[in-house]
């Protein structure tokens, strides 16, 4: 088996591999030295199985994701489909603008999708949206994903979706913005307008604390 690491982040390591005459993408959750050991592998045992359940879940809404092939319980290891293609977070800048709009309102379409099914992804960067060769948008990293999303939950997820525009695409992020919210609001409704409403007070609420 041959391993190249293509992503770290804070709680875990993917690496592309190539098993079985075939490539994967390996996601590891590595142990953390500074939390005791009983918390650590809680963590890590919670967050590994949530995301194998959250990935086939939220799949079979209709939003894509990658198969999941096998779990490591022990080691904390997920084996899954390898997407070919880059982060939408590398692709902002170079995209004509009409182009932009259609990503951005095709990912609020989705995030609406998981919404009116009572899912939060939990960390809807662009980070965590992959765009492949033939322009399929990709969610990956749902070991924060939770089902049963209230009010509260799904307007800290829109919350979370402004403040990575914001941090991350600044010299877009009003015309990214505006596109994934039109396209939420096709996908979810009525109910938008409650839903960005407590978007905007935990948004208020931050600003005080």
């Amino acid at each position: 088996m041959t391993m190249e690491i293509i992503a770290q982040g804070a709680e875990s390591c993917v690496y592309k591999i190539k098993k079985w005459g075939k490539t994967f993408a390996m996601k590891s959750r590595p142990m953390k030295g500074y939390l005791l050991p009983e918390i650590d592998k809680s963590i890590r045992s919670r967050r590994t199985s949530r995301e194998c359940k959250m990935l086939t879940y939220v799949r079979q809404l209709g939003v894509p994701t990658p198969a999941v092939y096998s779990i490591d319980m022990t080691n904390h290891i997920i084996i899954m489909d390898y997407i070919e293609g880059k982060q939408l977070k590398e692709l902002v800048g170079n995209l004509p603008k009409k182009k932009l709009v259609v990503l951005c309102r095709r990912f609020g379409q989705f995030m609406g999708i998981m919404h009116n099914a009572d899912v939060v992804h939990g960390d809807p960067t662009t980070s965590n949206v992959i765009m492949d060769s033939a322009s399929k948008m990709w969610f990956v990293d749902f070991g924060l994903a939770e089902k049963n999303a209230t009010v509260e939950m799904k307007g800290v997820d829109l919350h979370l979706i402004r403040r990575a525009l914001e941090t991350t695409h600044w010299d877009y992020q009003d015309t990214m913005f505006e596109a994934t919210i039109e396209g939420y609001t096709q996908t979810v409704g009525p109910q938008s307008t409650e839903l960005f409403s407590r978007m905007d007070s935990i948004r208020e609420r931050g600003r005080y604390h």
